[in-house]
């Protein structure tokens, strides 16, 4: 008999039907940061008339229930893309975003030289490009713990990192939780861990980045979407049509 694990068992629908959506909005006529900051929400989700599908092919299903399907959430991103070469300090920019922002600013900018700081330049491959700060990762409770994390975020960093000298981020739960600080401590370190199977490396203060310009990232994404196959094929054969 075959058994699967509890994570995949618990998912509620098949996910090979995600797709992700990118949002991106700015005003004609700029004002403050727009032309430095660029601001993207990404989100995971299965299309209402996709899921009903699905449903459809896999049996027997009461229009009643057929009409009542809506778009179903699995999860949300934000990216703050960081033009260095813009009309505004990068640095004021991310500054006047969030602290969280503010803080990778603080980290990997030489603030007030509008340029990268000596270290993170040394640390990267070819430092000539804009920043690219993945801001948050948050899935809905019934789709975590099946490895879709990676996955995901990894997939939307490729399509939005486009001459991007590296993406950053600060591993940090973001869903609200109260926690101790040992709690967030090992929140921290337990995401860190996540985000390196796509090729995030730990730099300083807390602060993560994948470099844009090597091929490990590239190959550890080709990893991760492997497994999501795997995971596809597995969810198909526990819910056969």
């Amino acid at each position: 008999m075959t058994t699967f694990p509890p994570a995949l068992t618990r998912l509620p629908a098949n996910p090979s039907l995600i797709s992700l959506t990118y949002h991106h909005e700015h005003p004609l006529r700029t004002f403050d940061f727009d032309d430095t900051l660029e601001v993207w929400t990404v989100t995971a989700r299965i299309a209402a008339d996709v899921l009903a599908e699905d449903m459809v092919a896999r049996g027997d299903v009461a229009q009643d229930t057929l009409d009542a399907v809506q778009d179903m959430t699995v999860g949300r991103m934000s990216f703050v893309r960081v033009r260095m070469f813009g009309p505004d300090d990068p640095f004021e920019a991310m500054d006047a975003y969030t602290g969280d922002v503010s803080r990778i600013g603080e980290t990997l900018l030489d603030v007030g030289r509008c340029e990268y700081a000596p270290a993170f330049e040394e640390a990267l491959a070819h430092p000539v490009g804009d920043l690219l700060v993945m801001d948050r990762v948050i899935l809905e409770p019934e789709w975590r713990g099946a490895g879709l994390g990676p996955v995901l975020a990894g997939a939307a960093v490729r399509r939005l990192s486009q001459d991007c000298v590296a993406v950053a981020c600060e591993p940090a739960s973001a869903d609200g939780r109260e926690m101790t600080e040992e709690e967030h401590r090992q929140a921290a370190a337990k995401l860190g861990r996540l985000w390196s199977t796509i090729g995030f490396e730990p730099f300083q203060d807390g602060v993560y980045f994948l470099d844009c310009h090597l091929q490990r990232p590239q190959d550890l994404l080709s990893a991760r979407q492997q497994e999501f196959t795997e995971l596809c094929r597995s969810w198909q054969a526990q819910n056969p049509r």
